[in-house]
């Protein structure tokens, strides 16, 4: 994090004398990215609207300068992402449109402020800047290409200077891919390479876990780093210096638990902050890795676990609910679950909104909202507000095993021992078929704990909002429509069943309401058993 002192240091005249050093005269080449924009966007932004968190808002030219803005929502405006946009509509007025806001910015915050030039904030700019570099210049504006190589290399010298002030997440390689971005298309600057370099390699063996899961547990973030990688590698090959073997293996790696995190619609799975993403870009993003992605099936050093069997998937939080360091927009839905089948969501995950100043932020992080079980309705490990979660000592256990096309998987997490002294143990069973899920959730009273001790649980199956649900059998079951010619029936066993409203935010900014199966009952000592099934009924499988 950077310091109040060198804050002061960096507004100074001579702080920023001394990133105007000499001024590259070209590019020697843009960036090589496996994303595309989407014209919707560089409409909304010819009139002067910019999504944010799903949402468009009207922020005119001068976006930046919005008092209503959150930190995080002025944070996406700095980086400069809405000019892919503008490049997928390419049109001579999304050009303009693109030329003005960049020229407005650099008059603005041309030289060093807070949040505008922090160093993830400043990389992720520089590759934006960059990646449109081909589209928005134009020989009849000379002196726009000059004002953008200017101040695209006093930032990318001040970025050397400060990317070790980065944070620990996702944004330290962020700020490291556009170190090394700028260092391979500014001509001059070249020298800057191996300092991204190193940075990069640093942040990945940090954050890329042996199974190629980022340390985070968000699919989401897990899509976006890899796909920072790939235009790190690409650019590198486009520039003829040789790739890193780190980075084709954690590209690989990476790659692979991409895949096993896409449900059977293409897109990501809710876990740890994510939203589905687009299957599109998904796609593309693994058709870009160059090499054969397999399919990962258990994931023991991030801990998710995967089920495959005739076009159901089952995906499982089976870890702990994030590793020191990386919990900032950490959930505590420990041991909860989604289930699909052939490009439809059955049991899921609410979702979550991504703005840390949004009341839905914390409420979405809760245990609660997750398809696991609660105690007391209080979360498996705390959630702070703030930010991050109070304790990660939540000891997580898992065994799998397969037999003739069926698995089966046991989990268990030490999350309520603290409070009430419970383990609680999950076991998920998925038939050859793919039409038979089956689990069992048990709570264990540690015969040592002598503190408070807990009343009722509540096991919650969210519903995708496309299922339809009725309870039938005078409440013994609950039918779910699935499509027209495709049901399932619901049946559990140690609890009472009921059927709840929910919500569901899969999508940034859409809110849809939905409905949950909950079953709820009193904690018994010393053990407590729920056993539940969901058995597909109709004859067209």
């Amino acid at each position: 994090m950077q310091s109040p002192l060198r804050n002061v240091l960096y507004k100074t005249g001579i702080y920023d004398w001394s990133l105007r050093g000499r001024t590259p005269d070209r590019l020697r080449g843009v960036p090589v990215s496996p994303t595309e924009g989407e014209s919707i966007e560089g409409r909304a932004v010819l009139d002067g609207n910019y999504i944010l968190y799903g949402k468009a808002r009207h922020l005119g030219d001068l976006p930046w300068k919005n008092t209503g803005l959150s930190r995080q929502e002025a944070a996406i405006l700095h980086r400069f992402a809405f000019l892919a946009g503008l490049q997928a509509l390419g049109s001579d007025d999304a050009a303009d449109k693109g030329r003005e806001l960049m020229t407005r910015w650099i008059n603005l915050y041309g030289r060093w402020k807070p949040i505008a030039w922090d160093p993830a904030i400043t990389g992720g700019r520089l590759t934006n800047w960059l990646s449109a570099y081909g589209f928005l210049r134009n020989p009849e504006h000379p002196g726009f290409e000059l004002t953008l190589l200017d101040s695209a290399s006093a930032q990318l010298r001040h970025l050397s200077r400060t990317i070790e002030e980065s944070t620990a997440d996702s944004e330290t390689i962020e700020a490291a891919e556009g170190l090394i971005l700028g260092a391979l298309c500014l001509a001059g600057m070249e020298t800057l390479l191996d300092a991204g370099l190193a940075a990069l390699e640093i942040a990945v063996t940090r954050q890329v876990l042996a199974d190629g899961g980022h340390y985070q547990r968000n699919p989401m973030i897990q899509h976006d780093v890899l796909i920072r990688l790939i235009r790190v590698r690409d650019t590198l090959e486009a520039a003829h210096v040789p790739t890193p073997h780190w980075l084709d293996h954690a590209i690989m790696r990476m790659a692979d638990m991409l895949r096993a995190l896409c449900h059977s619609d293409g897109r990501l799975a809710l876990f740890n902050g994510s939203a589905e993403g687009d299957e599109v870009s998904i796609t593309r993003t693994l058709k870009a890795v160059g090499s054969k992605v397999k399919t990962l099936w258990s994931a023991p050093h991030t801990g998710f676990q995967r089920i495959e069997a005739a076009g159901a998937v089952v995906i499982a939080d089976a870890g702990a609910a994030a590793i020191a360091g990386a919990d900032r927009d950490a959930h505590a839905g420990l041991l909860s679950f989604e289930f699909s089948r052939k490009k439809h969501r059955i049991i899921v995950n609410c979702g979550a909104h991504s703005d840390r100043s949004n009341e839905w932020n914390a409420m979405l992080r809760n245990t609660a909202a997750h398809s696991t079980l609660t105690v007391d309705d209080t979360n498996a490990v705390e959630v702070v507000s703030a930010g991050g979660l109070g304790s990660l000592l939540t000891d997580v256990n898992c065994r799998r095993s397969e037999a003739e096309g069926s698995t089966f998987i046991q989990m268990s997490h030490g999350g309520y021992r603290p409070a009430f002294g419970l383990v609680h143990g999950r076991d998920l069973y998925l038939s050859a078929g793919g039409d038979d899920l089956r689990g069992r959730d048990v709570l264990t009273l540690s015969s040592e704990h002598l503190g408070r001790h807990a009343a009722k649980f509540c096991v919650r199956f969210h519903l995708h909002p496309d299922v339809k649900a009725e309870m039938t059998g005078g409440g013994d079951s609950v039918i779910l429509k699935i499509t027209a010619r495709e049901g399932w029936r619901f049946r559990a066993a140690g609890g009472v069943i009921g059927l709840e409203d929910s919500i569901y935010m899969g999508t940034p900014g859409l809110v849809r309401r939905t409905q949950q199966i909950t079953l709820s009952g009193p904690v018994t000592a010393p053990m407590t058993e729920i056993k539940w099934s969901l058995i597909m009924e109709n004859a067209n499988r």
